[in-house]
Order: structure tokens, then sequence, then C-alpha cells
């Protein structure tokens, strides 16, 4: 195994690190924070973590640049003397780091002088880059020749396809996942139902399981509304109503949603469940917004810190729906019928379009 020198120990380096060390013998870390004349040693081994001050400059071991901001360790190294010769950015060697796949299909190689570096590309050209952002430049365009999205945001409209979610055309997005949701929790979704507004979910996945089907609304009347009540102020709250409480998409319009899971527990029967959906990354409903105010996008934690003081309540569970294509087909305006069903199958914590809980009253 080949010996090398590591520059970096940061989130590129340990997602590297498996494969660089099952490749190669590491001999040495460089990192800024240790002190020129204290070297310490890397974690739980006898590998020294030098500041790169101390490199030895007239050594030839290879020094691996592990950092998307490489071009700052290549000039300090060389400002220190060292062989530009010697030094590697690794952006070949699997497991890509977030899109570096983009970098290696068009980039064969990169070869360090001290007024620059080249870069040899699979096309044939080669690119000499003499700071940051010149390689920054490099870096966008290898992105658009990689991803197609790039050009079609930079040429979109301000304007969204459809301020209403799409259901001019069609379903929306985010409606898609609620239903998923609602069918994998649908044998909770019997006895007294409870539903805000209107009963559809209520009728849509309860079935033959619903005894009994109630409608809350904040103040309207008739039209198969059953009670007012108000989720924040407790007005008009009926205690133990109901076996199942579906609240969809409604949290993200009130104040207090510490109230709203206080109240939440009151509707609900002993062993009841509340099967909750709120918006991640979305846009606003317009009706909503203007009637109500939109207060709150949710996440996970946001669950977990909104049911925390109540003790009659236990959250079974709670996750999130979504990814990157799908959150952003739901605010440009798109439709579900204008996706596939496979852009439905990766789930991306970080792009929830949709955050769901179970709660149950205990």
């Amino acid at each position: 195994m080949r010996d090398i020198i590591v520059f970096g120990t940061g989130k590129y380096f340990e997602h590297k690190r498996a494969a660089i060390q099952s490749r190669y013998h590491i001999t040495g870390f460089l990192d800024n924070r240790a002190a020129a004349d204290a070297p310490y040693r890397y974690r739980d081994t006898d590998i020294p973590v030098m500041n790169p001050a101390a490199v030895d400059a007239e050594g030839t071991t290879e020094i691996f640049l592990m950092s998307v901001h490489f071009v700052g360790m290549w000039k300090q190294l060389c400002e220190a003397g060292v062989d530009p010769g010697r030094l590697v950015f690794p952006f070949a060697q699997e497991p890509f780091f977030e899109n570096e796949e983009a970098l290696a299909g068009c980039l064969e190689r990169i070869v360090f002088q001290r007024d620059c570096f080249v870069c040899f590309c699979r096309d044939g050209r080669t690119v000499r880059i003499g700071d940051e952002d010149a390689w920054r430049a490099f870096l966008r365009q290898a992105y658009r020749e990689r991803y197609a999205v790039i050009g079609a945001v930079a040429e979109m409209d301000t304007e969204p396809v459809s301020r209403q979610f799409g259901t001019e055309r069609g379903t929306p997005v985010d409606r898609y996942y609620i239903a998923r949701f609602l069918r994998q929790y649908r044998d909770r979704i019997c006895g007294d139902v409870l539903e805000i507004e209107d009963n559809t979910y209520t009728r849509r996945f309860g079935a033959e399981r619903v005894v009994r089907s109630l409608v809350m609304d904040v103040s309207n009347a008739g039209g198969g509304i059953t009670f007012n009540g108000n989720l924040e102020t407790g007005e008009g709250i009926r205690d133990g109503i109901a076996d199942c409480f579906i609240l969809t998409q409604t949290l993200m319009y009130l104040a207090d949603v510490r109230a709203a899971a206080h109240n939440i527990g009151r509707l609900l029967k002993k062993g009841g469940s509340a099967l909750i959906t709120c918006s991640g990354l979305s846009q606003n409903s317009i009706r909503c917004m203007d009637d109500y105010g939109c207060r709150f996008n949710f996440n996970m934690d946001a669950f977990r810190w909104m049911f925390a003081e109540e003790p009659s309540l236990r959250l079974a569970a709670v996750g999130s729906f979504g990814n990157v294509k799908t959150v952003t087909a739901h605010i440009v305006g798109l439709c579900r019928e204008d996706l596939q069903e496979k852009d439905f199958e990766a789930n991306d914590k970080y792009y929830p379009l949709i955050v769901y809980a179970v709660v149950e009253k205990i």
C-alpha cells in the first residue's frame, strides 16, 4: 500500500475514509487547527496530526487534499515550499461526495503546479485554473452539463405553473403523500371519526369501520358540520368524542400549536388516535393564508416538541414524505399526474413535502 498524508479530517474525508484506508497507508494528517509545534494523534491511532506549516517540504509522500475547498489547501502548501507534484485531489475516488459524480463525469485528472492547476477534461480540453473563482466557474459548467435542471430553472418563469397546487389539471402532489399516510394507518380510522371541514378522508379510508362521522369547523355551520370548535382556544371543543381524529394540513395556520396539542388530546377517547399531516416545504395555500394567516411549516422535531408536555398523549409514529423532485414539482405548481410513480419512491428527510404524526391517547 502506498504511503500518503491526508490534509483535512472533516466531512469530505469521513465520507471517503474507508475507501482511502483500504487503498493507502496514511502516515500523517495535516490540520490547521493543530499547533505548529504540538502535533497530536488522530483519534485512537498513533498517526500524528500536524499543522501544515510543519510538513516536510523536502519529502516525497503524496498529500491528499481532502476538502471541496482544496484550492486554498493547494496554495497554502505551495507557499510552504511543498512540491505541487505531491498534491492529489481525489475527486474520482468513490464513494463520490455530494455532487462529485458530475465532476468525475467531465474531468479525467488534475495536475497541480505552483501558479495554477491544470484540469484535463474527458472531451480533450485542458483548463488552467489559478484561483477559487475560476474553479467555481469550472464547476458551474460541469454541473450544468450533468444536471439538466440547472438550465431548466435558469430559464423558467418567475410565476408558478399553478397557484392552486395543480388542482385545475389534476391531483396536488402533496395529496398523494397524504393519501399514502392515511392508507398506511387506515386501520385506526374506525369507530367515531372526526375530521376538519368535511369528511372526505373519513369516507375514503374508513369505509365500514366508521360508526359515526363527525365534522368540526372553527366557524362555519351547516353543510355537514357537526359542531364548531377552536383547536387553539379550546372554545367548543368536546371531550372524548373521537376514536380517530383525521387532522390534515391544518396546524400550519395556528399560532399556538401546544394549545392545539392539548385540545387534540381532549377530543380523543382513551385509546384513540390522531392522524396528523402538515406541510414541510411547500407553497402556502392562498385561501388559508389570506383567511387565517400561515404561521409555520413543520418538521419531525416540531411534532416532538409540540406534544412533549402532554402526558396523556404518545407519539406512536412521526415521519415525512418527499424528495427534491416532488417538493420542487409541488412548489412550481405541477400536479401528481405530471410525475411518474417512481418519482415518489425516494424519501429524503431533508426535503419533507409532508410531515406526519400518529398520536395516541393513553
